[in-house]
């Protein structure tokens, strides 16, 4: 992965539980992020940054329509504050009466870090493993890794990233893209695993119901109630806004989407669609797989 380091900074953006903004001591470097997607950076070299093997409640879903989230106080707000507080920010004044919940100032201003990433996704995005501090150390050098070195990433500099902390406290779900190297996945995987059976406070696997299911009655029990993977979430929010809450056909409508993943029975054969993992039965909706089996085709 390529280790960039520079600074978070999150006034005057909207950060949460997965997404921060960070700005390179050399913006240059930006052109160094492999892959086919680039990254687009705002006028100061600031790139917003997607935690790689994660995935946190919405805070602020766009979709179609207005802006729509997950239950606030069953983990949304709870990862957003955590990572916000691991990265070192003190204090956070945002405008919670929007609903972007900007952030109008922030103590410190920044907080200096590192980022390894592997690429960027179709938003123009990094996703990266987000450190905090210095970079990390190569072998016996005693100084830190210099920004644009291509690191063989370890399983001890992935357990020093906020990617680890939020998975590790069950705040976040695991979700997997192909570019994560399989030592790190699945040190994830477990990490997972254990938080969902510690479900400690403010973790999602107190009330998750994407294995268990739950009906979904209108947009508001999505919105309100229901705690599940937000992959999934972000598909039924633009179901239910087109097609009401009749779920019958949520599975056309996830083969339309066409998300590409496999399975660990057959890494090799490539399956199109979450209809295949996804059961509807009398209006109860659930995943028939947990989300940590399923590796993603990066987009």
């Amino acid at each position: 992965m390529l280790l960039i380091t520079g600074t978070y900074r999150i006034t005057g953006d909207s950060p949460d539980g997965d997404t921060v903004r960070f700005y390179p001591d050399d913006a240059a470097f930006w052109c160094d992020v492999p892959g086919m997607h680039k990254v687009k950076r705002n006028e100061h070299g600031g790139v917003s940054i997607r935690l790689d093997g994660i995935d946190a409640l919405e805070t602020h879903y766009p979709g179609v329509g207005d802006f729509v989230h997950q239950p606030l106080g069953l983990g949304a707000h709870a990862a957003r504050n955590e990572l916000l507080t691991w990265l070192g920010f003190t204090e956070v004044v945002r405008d919670d009466k929007k609903e972007e919940e900007r952030v109008g100032s922030s103590k410190p201003g920044a907080v200096p870090g590192y980022i390894l990433t592997s690429g960027a996704d179709v938003y123009n995005r990094c996703i990266a493993l987000v450190g905090r501090g210095d970079a990390p150390k190569i072998g016996t050098d005693p100084d830190p890794a210099r920004s644009g070195t291509h690191l063989n990433v370890t399983v001890d500099m992935l357990r020093a990233t906020a990617n680890h902390h939020l998975l590790s406290l069950g705040l976040v779900y695991p979700t997997f893209y192909k570019n994560l190297p399989a030592d790190l996945r699945m040190d994830m995987t477990a990490t997972a695993q254990q938080a969902r059976k510690d479900k400690a406070p403010d973790s999602v696997w107190l009330n998750d119901k994407t294995t268990s299911g739950e009906k979904i009655e209108n947009l508001e029990s999505l919105t309100d109630d229901l705690v599940m993977l937000p992959k999934l979430f972000r598909h039924l929010v633009d179901y239910v806004r087109v097609f009401g809450p009749d779920l019958g056909g949520v599975p056309a409508f996830l083969a339309g989407k066409a998300d590409e993943y496999t399975l660990p029975e057959d890494r090799n054969k490539r399956i199109f669609g979450l209809q295949h993992v996804v059961q509807v039965t009398d209006g109860t909706l659930r995943m028939t797989r947990p989300i940590e089996d399923l590796i993603f085709a990066e987009k």
